[in-house]
Parts: structure tokens; C-alpha cells; sequence
């Protein structure tokens, strides 16, 4: 029913959308449209960005995907931004700079790298971001092809789009400015890392540094955590700030 809606915008990146995250797009979407309407009604100009974020191979492009079409279905027209497309370099040369990094300052060093403004233009999101909410009718936003050379930027028409749905494992960093509500979706290591043989998108899936970049993500994801404004579990619950707590680190919770 929804394999042809508008996805986010990243060359070659395929959607496949399953019940489970029809279900979980359902559960935020009436939460979400409720926190749009009071922001509009504050602002002049009618428009606002949601971030889904979230451990590699959680649904982020899928849910954020469906939430963007129900908007628009619902009369707020939204468009979906991956923030795949503004790591520095491409997906290959990146993770042959995650590999240096780590062989040559180990796990701190790759710490310090991983979803840092050194891996990641952070402030080319933010000026996209505060030139949209400014009311940009034309932005140009970046394509990060897979093969070297393969980066290009696009003119998108986004005069009529009331919502930009960013779509991004970072979407909740604090190097973003201008994030209205960061909804998180939720999963510990083990579900990302089966998500991703599954997906089977890139090569060495579990391999020694592989396991270690979605363990550092998820300690990233988990600081930040504090700041969503709806989590939102594996299972498809959403979760209040105490249940997450409790999921996370059952120990401490009790």
C-alpha cells in the first residue's frame, strides 16, 4: 500500500516498509500533528522541522517516510531531508577514515570522531534548517552518491512545505540548530546490528569495528536521549522517560 510514497532523499536509498512501521508511524503521528498545531499557531511563518533518529537500520527512513506522507495527506506538506547526504566524505572513504582513526588513537579517538563536525557537516544541516524555517521558497540541498565523485547539489522548491522531516541516525545532536521535536526510535545494539545483516546494505556488517561504531552510537544516542520528545520502543510503544531508563539499564532502574 505505501511501497511508492516520496522517501527521503538520498540517491539509492531504498525503503521497505512493513507493518511494524506502519504501526509505529500511526502511534506518533496524531502526538505529532498535536505538536505541529501549537507550533504554527505561534509562529508567523507556518513552518517546522521534526528529526526521526535513531541506531542504524531502526526504520528511521521508513517511519519518517510515512509520517511525511501522513502530513501531507492531513494538508501540511512535508518533505523528508536523510541527513545521509552531509557526512564530509562518501560512505566508503568514511569508513576508511573511521578504520585510521581507530588504528591509529583507538576507541577514544574514534569516539571523538564519530558524529563529530570533523565526520559530519553539522552546520550545512543547521543553515538548510534556519533557511527553511525562515522561509526560503529555494533551497539547495546535497546528494551524497555511494562512488567516489558521486556528490551533487539540487534546487528544491520548498515554498509551499510546512514541515521538514529529517530523517538521521544524528538527528537529535547537539552540533543541530534548529530542531523542533526529535522523536527517537529506539533499539539496543543487537537489534541494530540484526537489522543491518538484514539489510545487508554495506560490506563487513559485523565485523570487529562494525560492532564498535553501533555500540558508540548507541552511547551517543542514549546522551541525547533526554532531549526527544517522543520515544519510542522496538516493540512499537512509546515509552515515557522512565521507561526508557528502565529499558536501557534495567540495573540502575531498579
Amino acid at each position: 500500500m505505501y511501497e511508492d510514497i516520496p522517501h527521503g532523499d538520498m540517491p539509492g536509498d531504498k525503503i521497505e516498509i512493513d507493518q511494524s512501521h506502519v504501526e509505529k508511524a500511526e502511534l506518533i503521528f496524531p502526538l505529532l500533528k498535536e505538536e505541529l498545531d501549537e507550533i504554527f499557531e505561534t509562529r508567523v511563518i507556518k513552518k517546522a522541522v521534526v528529526s526521526v533518529c535513531g541506531g542504524s537500520g531502526v526504520g528511521k527512513s521508513e517511519v519518517a517516510s510515512l509520517l511525511s506522507y501522513f502530513l501531507t495527506e492531513a494538508g501540511i506538506k512535508s518533505y523528508t531531508l536523510s541527513g545521509d547526504n552531509y557526512p564530509h566524505r562518501i560512505p566508503e572513504e568514511n569508513d576508511q577514515m573511521r578504520a585510521k582513526v581507530y588504528e591509529e588513537q583507538g576507541e577514544e579517538g574514534l569516539r571523538a570522531y564519530l558524529g563529530s563536525q570533523q565526520e559530519i557537516d553539522f552546520e550545512k544541516v543547521s543553515e538548510i534548517i534556519a533557511a527553511f524555517k525562515a522561509g526560503q521558497p529555494v533551497i539547495a540541498l546535497k546528494r551524497m552518491g555511494r562512488v567516489k565523485g558521486d556528490i551533487r547539489w539540487e534546487d528544491v522548491d520548498l515554498s509551499d512545505t510546512q514541515v521538514l522531516m529529517l530523517e538521521w541516525t544524528h538527528g537529535n545532536s547537539d552540533l543541530i540548530q534548529g530542531v523542533d521535536i526529535p522523536i527517537l526510535l529506539n533499539s539496543t545494539p543487537e537489534e541494530t546490528l540484526e537489522h543491518r545483516r538484514k539489510r545487508n546494505r554495506d560490506k563487513n556488517v559485523d565485523s570487529p569495528l562494525t560492532l564498535l561504531v553501533l555500540n558508540i552510537e548507541q552511547d551517543m544516542l542514549k546522551r541525547q536521549a533526554h532531549k526527544a520528545r517522543f520515544i519510542i520502543s522496538k516493540q512499537g510503544e512509546l515509552l515515557s522517560w522512565d521507561d526508557y531508563c528502565n529499558l536501557m539499564d534495567p540495573e540502575e532502574g531498579r
